[in-house]
């Protein structure tokens, strides 16, 4: 009986030092303490609703019509193998004084020349097959998915600026880092130029060396020595307002949580209401040759020149491009 009475009070000994031991947990019992690691913070939430976002992009655009027109080649074959005018009758006003030996054309009875002869570029934007250039849009985007923006965009056509501005929406399918998406905008444009041949005919004007002078109130001064043919190929620019249509696809990479990759390809419709071709008009100078003796007028005989010059106009034909963008999106 002794024996059972002892080993009961030696089992509630011990589970009362157990008990005693293990009452602030097993720290206590090993002797040593133990670090307690605090629980990861969550990832944040790369693609959020009510996000405000600023994409600054550089942009590769090209014409949608590429090349150019050939113009018709006998007027720069004249030319070039040093013939006549090919537009204006090669008889240009002029002064003759028999007694001087005086040969000469008096500025004011001939202006210099320069006749649109057609276009150019087949492209009426650029002004040529390719250009860069760059924008900026700001989104809101009201859900994770979907939000509406406003775009400014410029690109660098041939010797004058083509810029405008689309309002646009944003539909984003976002997993992880990527978000592919679709968008789309309308708006407007401006500027741009394209390319036309030129004819062009230059007078210089000077005193004919060793020729006697003669009356400077008759040849008002001046006296042509030299005048020359060449053709240019210049650009005409475009001063109106077009509207400017948008769709694309495109890929954003978030490096963190607020800054972002983007890359996308938009393609760009050009059109308007009003569309007038370019059309053609006849010139018409008149001038006289003159005959002097000693510096005295004698007879005259007037002298009509024609030609038909084109004039450009205006639209939003052969103006579409595709534009490659790349850049950095700001997330907030």
């Amino acid at each position: 009986m002794k024996k059972l009475t002892l080993t009961f009070c030696a089992l509630f000994a011990l589970f009362a030092v157990a008990a005693a031991l293990y009452a602030d947990g097993p720290e206590k019992y090993s002797g040593k303490e133990k670090e307690v690691m605090q629980p990861a913070p969550p990832v944040c939430d790369f693609y959020r609703a009510h996000e405000w976002d600023l994409d600054i992009w550089g942009a590769y655009a090209f014409a949608a019509d590429t090349g150019r027109f050939h113009q018709p080649t006998d007027a720069n074959l004249s030319i070039a193998r040093g013939g006549g005018d090919p537009f204006f009758p090669d008889h240009d006003p002029f002064v003759v004084d028999y007694a001087t030996g005086f040969y000469g054309e008096p500025a004011v009875f001939n202006p210099n020349e320069r006749v649109n002869i057609g276009q150019v570029s087949k492209n009426q934007l650029f002004a040529r097959d390719d250009t860069f250039g760059g924008g900026v849009d700001v989104k809101y985007f009201w859900s994770k998915y979907f939000g509406v923006g406003i775009e400014a965009i410029g690109l660098a056509a041939k010797t004058n600026f083509a810029g405008g501005g689309l309002v646009t929406l944003t539909g984003r399918f976002p997993f992880g880092r990527f978000a592919p998406y679709v968008t789309g905008g309308i708006g407007f444009i401006d500027g741009g130029a394209t390319l036309y041949e030129f004819f062009n005919e230059k007078h210089e004007f000077g005193a004919l060396p060793n020729t006697p002078a003669v009356d400077a109130n008759l040849f008002n001064g001046s006296f042509v020595t030299h005048e020359h043919e060449f053709l240019t190929t210049d650009p005409v620019s475009n001063n109106h307002l077009r509207a400017l249509g948008q769709i694309g696809v495109g890929l954003e990479f978030r490096v963190t949580c607020h800054i972002g990759l983007m890359a996308d390809f938009t393609w760009n419709f050009v059109f308007g209401q009003e569309d007038h071709a370019d059309r053609f008009h006849l010139i018409t100078e008149q001038g006289q040759d003159t005959v002097v003796f000693y510096g005295n007028p004698g007879f005259t005989t007037t002298v009509i020149n024609h030609a038909v010059e084109l004039k450009p106009g205006h639209g939003s034909d052969n103006q579409d491009f595709g534009m490659a963008r790349f850049g950095v999106t700001f997330s907030y």
